[in-house]
């Protein structure tokens, strides 16, 4: 068989594939800057025919944007899930976490509930509702979280250890359930490049690189695509830099650039 015939069969048996392909995705936190840029573009993949978004209330999408892969539950509180709302779990290929709280504002007995035990809790709901197999946790972290519990940091120390040890938690998911992957991601600052603070931020790296060690950031548009290509394409490693994030995302969205029909 002559070359170029045997890449065109690869190339029409990999879009007869891709056209059958179907994903459930679960996002929880939707309606934060992040997680709505998630939901945007995970509208936007073929792939991904089903979505389930998490909140306190309902997602505010621009007329015009076709929501009909959605479906939009707002719960009360991370905690809790009736038998209803776990219905709608059934089957989920993925989870999207993307629920924090800012640590200045709120008591080190709330942090600890919504990092740790909201999560948990989410996870077992999931589970519990018989999700696909396999089924991938993305757990959004931070940069620079320790996981080494005889080091002290020097910022916040009680916040940054209890957030590594909701990863070590995380990354123990796949012993206790069969069929689970998971995978941290760590990204620096984020830049919402689609207000006027773009430009803010960026000066504000470039003081930062002149006079110290540079300062790991990421667009918002980047990491949401970083993300949705992990939990569709599969996990790379269980974590993620930074740099990781900023690499697959320019990927992702080159390739979206690149694949959409002239």
């Amino acid at each position: 068989m002559h070359i170029s015939s045997f890449r065109t069969q690869i190339t029409l048996l990999h879009q007869h594939q891709t056209s059958e392909a179907t994903m459930k995705l679960i996002i929880a936190g939707a309606t934060s800057l992040l997680g709505t840029e998630i939901v945007k573009q995970s509208l936007q993949i073929r792939e991904i025919t089903q979505i389930v978004l998490l909140a306190f209330q309902p997602l505010q999408l621009d007329a015009g944007i076709d929501s009909s892969k959605l479906k939009s539950i707002v719960i009360r509180d991370y905690s809790e899930y009736p038998d209803d709302v776990k219905a709608e779990f059934a089957g989920a290929d993925a989870c999207i976490w993307t629920v924090a709280v800012t640590p200045l504002r709120t008591t080190k007995v709330e942090l600890e509930r919504v990092c740790q035990d909201c999560t948990k809790v989410t996870f077992e709901a999931i589970y519990e509702a018989v999700p696909a197999r396999p089924f991938r946790f993305l757990y959004l972290s931070a940069e620079g979280i320790p996981r080494d519990p005889t080091k002290t940091p020097v910022i916040m120390p009680d916040y940054h250890i209890m957030r590594g040890n909701t990863e070590l938690m995380v990354l123990k998911f796949p012993t206790e359930k069969q069929g689970v992957e998971v995978c941290i991601a760590r990204p620096g600052m984020i830049a919402n490049s689609s207000t006027w603070s773009r430009a803010l931020v960026a000066n504000l790296f470039r003081i930062v690189n002149l006079f110290g060690r540079p300062l790991p950031n990421i667009q918002q548009s980047q990491l949401a695509a970083a993300v949705l290509n992990q939990v569709v394409d599969g996990f790379e490693k269980e974590t993620l830099l930074n740099a990781d994030l900023v690499r697959l995302g320019q990927r992702e969205l080159k390739f979206r650039s690149t694949a959409q029909p002239s």
